[in-house]
C-alpha cells in the first residue's frame, strides 16, 4: 500500500462519519481527497515525505500540502471522535491513524 492510497483510506474512514463531523471539516476532507487523488503515488510521496532543502526561515511551511490541510481539521476531528468513543470507535481509530502518521501531539497546539 503507497502512502497515498493511505492517506485516501483513513480519508474515506472520516466521510463515513459525516454525519456527525461540522460542514467544514467534510468540506475539508473532500477538497483534501480530490487533491491527492490528482496526483501521482510517487509525486504524493515527494510532497508529503517532510524532506526539507532549506532552514525553515527560507522555507516557509507549505500550506496547500494535503497533510498540512488536514491538521486543520484534527482538532475537531479528535473532538467529534471523543464525544462519539462509544458508538463510533471507527472513527476513533482513524484518528489514531492520523495521528500516527503525522506525529500529531495531544498537548500540542498551533493556536
Amino acid at each position: 500500500m503507497t502512502k497515498k492510497d493511505y492517506v485516501l483510506t483513513m480519508l474515506e474512514n472520516f466521510e463515513k462519519h459525516n454525519d456527525i463531523l461540522p460542514e467544514h471539516v467534510q468540506t475539508l476532507l473532500k477538497e483534501v481527497k480530490q487533491d491527492i487523488e490528482s496526483v501521482s503515488s510517487d509525486t504524493f510521496f515527494l510532497e508529503t515525505n517532510g524532506v526539507v532543502t532549506r532552514s525553515a526561515s527560507y522555507q516557509p511551511p507549505d500550506r496547500t500540502n494535503p497533510l498540512f490541510r488536514l491538521s486543520e481539521a484534527y482538532f475537531d476531528l479528535k473532538k467529534v471522535a471523543e464525544a462519539n468513543r462509544d458508538t463510533r470507535p471507527e472513527l476513533i481509530s482513524a484518528v489514531t491513524q492520523y495521528e500516527g502518521l503525522t506525529n500529531e501531539s495531544e498537548g500540542y497546539s498551533p493556536e
